[in-house]
């Protein structure tokens, strides 16, 4: 009699540990390195729109818990979003530009992990680190209009932005959609990428992503002899109602 409680406590473990297993295994959970705390995760799909240049829709990039965590870190760390010279001089231009942007601590540990799930990727190109991680906050009438993210001198600046992850982590919003004016959009009778692009919009404007939380763009700026790529060219749509917060991770080249 003495052996029935255990006994019965071991049968009530085993399945359970069990669960937790399956669940780490599958990548529903995932520890973000604070003790006793999980983030649920789901497995991120990858679409390529593009092979010249490479762009690559991420869906489920990061988590909802995840999202919500880099808006938490952002709070209290916006300034104006500057605009930059090809000399690397900033200036602001809110009529160009019209957003703010917060810089990320590097150190916290959804930051790295989500380093780690970028460089993981088999389209990405680890060509350097990564530049600090900083936050887009898009207001009504929030918008970047075109630009590119490479600089035209990359001697003058000592390198350049070899890819740009674009990452929505807030996307309660109408309009604000990522507009590359000179890609080519996909084929008509593929509706399938109408889930991330909007397909109302007339083909002569290129790709237009919508704003879908979660979600990430990828997207290489350099030719192979470094030269910036000018189909690259995109832009911020205005937001009309509500409010757009994407993170960029930019991997910086040394010349």
């Amino acid at each position: 009699m003495a052996l029935l409680a255990p006994l019965k406590a071991i049968a009530v473990l085993v399945p359970a540990l069990a669960v937790v297993y399956g669940l780490l295994q599958t990548g529903l959970w995932q520890l973000n390195g604070k003790s006793g705390q999980t983030i649920a995760t789901s497995e991120p799909k990858t679409y390529t729109l593009s092979n010249d240049p490479v762009v690559v829709y991420v869906k489920d990039f990061v988590s909802e818990q995840e999202a919500a965590h880099l808006v938490e870190l952002a709070k209290g760390g916006f300034a104006p979003s500057p605009m930059w010279d090809n000399d690397g001089k900033p200036h602001i231009d809110k009529a160009y530009r019209l957003s703010m942007t917060a810089k990320l601590d590097r150190t916290d540990m959804v930051i790295k992990r989500l380093e780690d799930r970028a460089r993981s990727f088999p389209f990405y190109k680890n060509l350097g680190d990564f530049m600090p991680i900083v936050v887009q906050n898009y207001g009504i009438a929030g918008q970047y209009r075109d630009h590119y993210d490479w600089f035209d001198d990359a001697h003058a600046v000592g390198g350049n932005i070899a890819s740009t992850f674009f990452v929505y982590i807030h996307a309660n919003c109408t309009g604000g959609g990522t507009n590359f004016a000179r890609l080519t959009p996909p084929n008509d009778d593929d509706e399938s990428w109408c889930e991330f692009i909007d397909c109302d919009r007339p083909l002569d404007e290129g790709v237009t992503f919508k704003p879908i939380l979660g979600n990430a763009i990828y997207w290489e700026n350099l030719h192979a002899d470094d030269s910036g790529h000018v189909l690259t060219l995109h832009a911020g749509m205005p937001v009309t109602s509500g409010n757009k917060m994407g993170m960029n991770m930019w991997t910086w080249k040394t010349t």
